[in-house]
């Protein structure tokens, strides 16, 4: 296991508790792709029996998050540019252009200013160099524009893959040289919002889409 070690846990900690704990250490980076996390030392870390830690695993595995092969120990799970590039990226174009064209109609300037709160917060995240503050919020952004959409439905099938692209967004904004890039570039798509013009908007978004493909594939 890395040099990470987590915190010990009160007695009331529960199977919730202890999943919340390992999947912020992935997202904020002290947990990377390929670390081996061992049961027992969690446990004793923590200061709980192996059960909950075991239940915990399993969760994160259904994830995406953590990897366990048979008689094999568990492991942080990588994303590869092949995955980016093949499953994700097209999965979330369709589903936010799909979104974004819904949502227009029940974008009014309340919206606008929400959109623009989370711009915010990843820009003072990258003043902070916060890259997890900046990925919260990129997440936040593009979650709130498929609920406006107002298609529970739409909204559960993102969701379903939020963790995997949490992930990709973490490990790829590590390959950024300026942190700044990432909150200018929700800042142009929020400007073709405010015109409110489906086609640009729709180019905007695949070109944003693509500018994730085209740093991830290395990946």
């Amino acid at each position: 296991m890395s040099q990470f070690r987590f915190d010990e846990q009160k007695a009331t900690s529960l199977r919730h508790k202890i999943t919340d704990e390992i999947r912020r250490a992935i997202f904020q980076g002290k947990l990377n792709p390929g670390d081996r996390l061992r049961e027992v030392e969690i446990a004793n870390q923590m200061g709980v029996s192996r059960g909950p830690v075991r239940e915990a695993i399993r969760m994160l595995e259904q994830e995406g998050l953590l990897v366990s092969l048979p008689y094999k120990e568990t492991t942080v799970a990588d994303i590869t540019g092949e995955e980016v590039r093949d499953v994700l990226n097209p999965i979330r174009l369709i589903i936010e252009t799909f979104a974004i064209r819904k949502a227009l109609p029940n974008i009014g300037e309340h919206e606008l200013e929400r959109l623009s709160s989370f711009v915010l917060d990843m820009r003072n995240g990258a003043a902070q160099g916060n890259l997890n503050q900046i990925v919260e919020s990129d997440l936040a952004f593009h979650e709130y524009v498929i609920g406006l959409a107002d298609m529970p439905g739409l909204l559960g099938t993102w969701t379903s893959i939020y963790n995997r692209i949490h992930l990709h967004f973490t490990v790829q904004g590590r390959a950024y040289e300026d942190l700044n890039d990432l909150w200018k570039e929700h800042d142009k798509l929020l400007d073709v919002i405010r015109e409110g013009d489906p086609e640009r908007i729709a180019s905007a978004w695949s070109e944003h889409v693509g500018t994730y493909r085209n740093r991830g594939e290395g990946a």
